[in-house]
C-alpha cells in the first residue's frame, strides 16, 4: 500500500480522534462550570436571610430540654437535596465537603435520632443523607489526617455550642456606616 493511499486516512483518523477528545474536554468543563454555579446558588440559599432565620429557629427549638425537631426538617431537606445532587453527579463531593461539611455534620448529628425515627415510618424520607454524611466524614478523616471516623463525630458539648451559634444566626446583622 502506497503512502498516498493511507496518509489521508491516518490524518483523518487522527483529526477525528483529536476532535472527539476536544469535545469531551469541553463537555467536562461545562459540567464542572455548572456544578460550580449550582454550588454557589446553594451557598447563597443556605447563607441567605430566610435560611439563616430557619436555622436559628430550628436551633432554638432543638436546645429545649425536650427538643422539638419540626423546624429542623427544612434544614435536613436542604442537605438531603445536596446529598441527592452529589449522588447523581451534579455536585462534586469535595466541593460540598469544603463548603458545607461543618453544618451538614452537625445538623445531621443533632437531628440523627429524629431522622432515624422518621425513616422507620417512611424509609424513603431522607434516604440519601445518612450515607452522604458517612462519605463526608470519611473525606474529613482523609483531609484532616485523622485515624478513625469516630474522631469526626462532634461531642455533645460541641453540638450545643453549634446550636447556640446557629440560634444567633437569625438576629439581624448590624451594618457599619463608613465615613461617620
Amino acid at each position: 500500500m502506497a503512502i498516498s493511499s493511507w496518509l489521508p486516512i491516518t490524518i483523518s483518523g487522527a483529526s477525528t480522534t483529536l476532535a472527539l477528545i476536544a469535545f469531551l474536554y469541553q463537555v467536562r468543563r461545562a459540567r464542572f462550570n455548572q456544578s460550580i454555579d449550582l454550588l454557589f446558588r446553594l451557598e447563597n440559599s443556605f447563607f441567605g436571610e430566610d435560611m439563616r432565620e430557619q436555622r436559628s429557629k430550628a436551633a432554638r427549638l432543638m436546645l429545649r430540654d425536650i427538643p422539638d425537631f419540626t423546624e429542623v426538617e427544612d434544614v435536613i431537606d436542604f442537605f438531603e437535596t445536596v446529598a441527592l445532587l452529589s449522588r447523581k453527579g451534579a455536585l462534586d463531593r469535595y466541593m460540598i465537603w469544603h463548603t458545607f461539611y461543618y453544618w451538614i455534620d452537625r445538623y445531621y448529628e443533632t437531628a440523627k435520632s429524629h431522622i432515624e425515627e422518621r425513616r422507620k415510618i417512611d424509609s424513603t424520607v431522607w434516604q440519601d443523607i445518612g450515607p452522604f454524611v458517612e462519605g463526608l466524614r470519611n473525606l474529613q478523616v482523609k483531609e484532616a489526617g485523622l485515624s478513625t471516623i469516630a474522631q469526626t463525630i462532634p461531642a455533645p458539648d460541641e453540638l450545643k455550642r453549634f446550636l447556640n451559634e446557629e440560634q444567633s444566626e437569625g438576629k439581624p446583622r448590624s451594618r457599619s456606616v463608613s465615613g461617620r
